[in-house]
């Protein structure tokens, strides 16, 4: 079931990219191709505008089938709309003639191969698909969104292990989208509606849309390692406001809005090749991701099977490695405000994540 989804949505995808394509395939000679250096493709979406599933009446949706829940009736979730469009979309009703521009010369989408010695991985040819660079914060002095008030502590960050000295984070003071390379007019819109229906009946709609949307600083890297597949990933991701709720079948007396407003998640899974993340398929088709143990700086095993790490290891990975920081400005239920939420300096030194049948 999971296989024939990813499997839809991209013949969906391409069909839809195909449709609206124009393009010109040109022959290159020797001398041309002579000058081709590897350095990549770069594209970007202009006056792009993407709408599937508004016909609902006419049967345009995505039906994920095959489910069922704990009382053995048949459960059917079906897509029954997704847009991506500019701003002002007014959740979906404002898509067609209201485009956004994706993207742009300076700072493209890239897929290219990447000299791994550069990024902490020795000796290896990465692939790396990538969204547009991020500058340098004016406010914050890092590529982060997040300004932030830190103080330098020491301490335990585990139970039995030695201390480690650095900074820690004591509260987020604002957010600095100067880091952000695509402008307000290049950061979309974007919306999905999910139908379900229970024992052939639909029963109630869930709807999720974003507002002012960029992932400026993301990334995905890949490389073999030991006949496996490994990689680095990076999600920088912000949003204006991001609104859900749910509706009856036909779409209609909503309950109340969700909404987070000013929504920050910046968050990295490895860490060169000290901590590759390791993605595997098993034989029945179920997916796992795992992010390895800290190769560089684990000499050996606690009893617990926990990783050692000496202080030095400690200072380095709790300075330098990975982290993810979430902000939410303003959590609103209902129109009751609740005020800003925030998660920062969660780091990983191990995590194993695996699907299962439903």
């Amino acid at each position: 079931m999971t296989k024939n989804f990813r499997y839809a949505i991209l013949s969906t995808v391409l069909l839809s990219v195909v449709s609206q394509v124009n393009a010109e395939l040109i022959g290159l000679d020797d001398q041309e191709l002579g000058n081709v250096d590897g350095e990549g493709i770069g594209f970007i979406l202009e006056d792009f505008a993407f709408e599937a599933g508004a016909d609902v009446a006419n049967g345009n949706r995505l039906d994920i089938s095959g489910i069922k829940n704990k009382n053995g009736q048949d459960v059917v979730l079906s897509v029954s709309q997704f847009y991506v469009a500019g701003a002002g979309s007014n959740r979906g009703a404002n898509v067609i003639g209201n485009p956004v521009n994706l993207g742009r010369l300076l700072y493209p989408y890239n897929l290219e191969l990447v000299d791994g010695d550069t990024i902490g991985i020795a000796d290896k040819a990465v692939f790396e698909y990538s969204a547009p660079q991020r500058n340098t914060g004016l406010l914050s002095g890092t590529d982060s969104m997040l300004v932030l008030a830190t103080e330098n502590r020491t301490e335990r960050r585990f139970p039995n292990q030695p201390q480690s000295t650095g900074q820690r984070v004591d509260r987020v003071t604002g957010i600095d989208t100067s880091v952000l390379n695509s402008r307000a007019s290049e950061r979309a819109d974007f919306g999905i509606r999910y139908d379900l229906e229970v024992a052939g009946a639909r029963a109630q709609s869930l709807e999720g849309h974003a507002e002012g949307f960029a992932i400026d600083g993301s990334y995905v890297r890949l490389w073999g390692e030991n006949n496996e597949m490994v990689g680095n990933l990076a999600l920088k991701a912000f949003a204006s406001e991001l609104t859900f709720y749910a509706c009856d079948s036909a779409g209609n007396n909503c309950g109340q809005d969700v909404r987070f407003q000013n929504f920050v998640l910046e968050n990295e899974l490895g860490w060169g090749e000290k901590q590759p993340v390791t993605f595997e398929v098993d034989s029945s088709g179920n997916f796992t991701i795992e992010v390895g143990r800290l190769s560089s700086a684990c000499a050996d095993l606690n009893s617990s099977g926990g990783c050692s790490l000496g202080s030095a290891g400690y200072s380095d990975f709790y300075n330098n490695g990975p982290r993810a920081d979430i902000h939410i400005g303003n959590v609103s239920v209902g129109g009751s405000d609740f005020g800003s939420a925030t998660i920062s300096n969660m780091q990983i030194q191990y995590l194993r994540a695996t699907s299962r049948d439903l």
